[in-house]
């Protein structure tokens, strides 16, 4: 119960702050202006990563009983917190920022050096003023590559939401209470911030937001490396974890050196901007990154479980393969490919492709309502106290809807799939109402995993006509929601490999729930004025199925 409202508390008030905090930050002036190496037109307010980190202070105060033990670990990042403030206001040289990154990595050295007796890295052993100089480079390395990594709307949050969310897993296994809540706090926080810095993003992190959460992922992956191997600080697996901002900042930083020119000058050779400027999109180009961060997460993952040589392999291999990313897309001519592909697809003839796509689409909404009925309950293994919780969490994002509907329609979309997954993640705790039988050329499918696979299966193919129709000239996924792909596909992979059942039950509600929230925006995208109609049913249905536990708690 503890991490739930950790979790939704944090989500709902970054939600509601935010906006606040962005017009704010737009009457100080603090923007960000277009121009140079810069991808947007407009002035965008960045700082805003700040937010997350007083939400998730305010959230965890009440949870954290001695705050006197985390006293370096506040002044560290106080430091961080202020030369990035500073920096996002009037702006910082370079050296003047290198000063105030080392003081915070000193002070966070000394809060971890009664923790650790060595430090490793690769098989390699550091011990004394050689362990702690490693040590520092990698902090403020690690610092630094989320600070660059933040060139593409959502790049920078979405990683670190994947990161936190396997820290929250590895933390749970060793049940170390301080890194639960701190994760979950900036999962939910992430989430929330994540609407707005999403593609197109109406926020930045700016400087303050990067450098602070450079400093959460890089303490917690040392924490975790620290319990895991009994002492001693492996730093091979925060190097994994962090493998795609720390390979991409070396490479650019011996490129720059080779080159002559200032190390820790801007420039557009990171690998975000060498996908975007090869013509594939935006949010595309933060896909992909965030898929080859999953690779990582999982080298990571197999190298803190014992496979130490074959993830030290493949860790290699990959970092080659990344490394040669942008000689791949020169030489192959991947955007020319891709433009002739779509141009024969386009003329590839399909007769009353509309009229097919409105039969399907009206037995998907069949489908949507069978699966509701099946899946709707009036018992429940959640507590009252539980079921109240989410119960005014869910009419909070109703109020949160209906205010911040009309001003930002298209992103708004986000409670829509919070609301269905809160229905599903309820229902994967209750009895159905309904028990389903088991088909006779199957004893495992149920008819509700029946109605999920066809309903899949329909939205892939209204997918697929919908992108003929178009051409990619109108996107129907935001920037968020394929995050949010990548972050159900980690929820498996981390059920898969680390074996926990609440994982298993979030990871599948989670899924149902975007498969749901993909057909309302199907439904919405096709037929506009059924939108309002689709909102409204998604609020209420996971009201309807708290309402009916409660009653059902009440009258047992």
């Amino acid at each position: 119960m503890t991490y739930l409202l950790v979790f939704f508390a944090s989500l709902i008030t970054t939600l509601f702050l935010t906006p606040y905090f962005i017009t704010l930050l737009k009457r100080a002036s603090i923007v960000d202006i277009p121009g140079g190496r810069k991808i947007h037109t407009e002035k965008i307010p960045r700082m805003g990563g700040l937010i997350i980190f007083l939400i998730v202070l305010i959230i965890l105060n009440p949870f954290i009983e001695d705050f006197s033990s985390l006293k370096y670990i506040l002044i560290s990042v106080t430091v961080l917190i202020f030369s990035g403030i500073v920096d996002d206001i009037i702006g910082l040289k370079s050296f003047i920022k290198f000063i105030f990154q080392n003081i915070a990595a000193v002070i966070l050295i000394l809060y971890l050096e009664d923790q650790y007796s060595v430090v490793s890295l690769f098989e390699m052993e550091f011990s004394g003023p050689l362990g702690e100089f490693v040590l520092l480079l990698f902090i403020v390395g690690a610092i630094n590559s989320i600070n660059l990594l933040d060139g593409l709307d959502g790049l920078a949050s979405g990683f670190s939401l994947l990161i936190f969310t396997i820290i929250l897993a590895f933390a749970i296994s060793i049940e170390n209470n301080f890194l639960i809540l701190l994760s979950i706090s900036f999962i939910g926080s992430l989430v929330g911030f994540l609407r707005y810095n999403a593609f197109p993003a109406s926020v930045y992190l700016g400087d303050t937001g990067a450098y602070i959460l450079g400093f959460f992922l890089v303490f917690t992956s040392m924490l975790i490396s620290i319990k895991y191997n009994n002492g001693v600080l492996d730093l091979t697996f925060p190097v994994m974890l962090l493998g795609i901002p720390l390979i991409d900042t070396v490479k650019v930083f011996f490129i720059r050196l080779f080159q002559r020119r200032n190390p820790f000058e801007p420039d557009t050779s990171h690998q975000h901007y060498i996908l975007y400027k090869s013509n594939v999109k935006h949010e595309i180009s933060v896909f992909i990154i965030e898929i080859f961060t999953l690779v990582y997460i999982l080298l990571a993952i197999f190298y803190l479980k014992g496979l130490k040589l074959p993830a030290i392999v493949l860790f290699g291999l990959f970092t080659v393969i990344l490394l040669m990313v942008e000689p791949f897309l020169s030489t192959l001519n991947v955007s020319d490919r891709v433009n002739n592909f779509l141009n024969k697809v386009k003329d590839f003839p399909m007769r009353r492709l509309k009229s097919i796509l409105r039969v399907m689409i009206y037995f998907s909404t069949i489908l949507v309502v069978i699966i509701s009925f099946l899946s709707f309950s009036f018992k429940t293994s959640l507590t009252l106290n539980e079921l109240y919780f989410l119960l005014i969490a869910n009419i909070l994002l109703v109020i949160l809807a209906a205010v911040q509907y009309k001003s930002a329609k298209n992103i708004a979309h986000i409670y829509i799939f919070l609301n269905f997954s809160i229905y599903f993640i309820a229902s994967k705790l209750s009895l159905p109402t309904l028990i389903s039988r088991n088909l006779h050329f199957s004893e495992l499918i149920t008819l509700n995993e029946l109605s999920f696979y066809i309903l899949a299966l329909l939205i892939v193919a209204i997918l697929l006509g919908r992108w003929k129709i178009f051409m990619g000239r109108k996107v129907l996924f935001s920037g968020i929601d394929l995050t949010m792909i990548v972050f159900i596909l980690l929820l498996f992979i981390v059920n898969n490999i680390l074996e926990f059942d609440f994982n298993y039950y979030l990871s599948t509600s989670l899924l149902e729930s975007f498969i749901f929230y993909a057909w309302f925006k199907i439904v919405s995208d096709i037929k506009p004025k059924r939108e309002f109609l689709l909102s409204i049913f998604s609020f209420l249905l996971p009201i309807s199925l708290l309402v009916s536990l409660l009653i059902g708690k009440h009258i047992a």
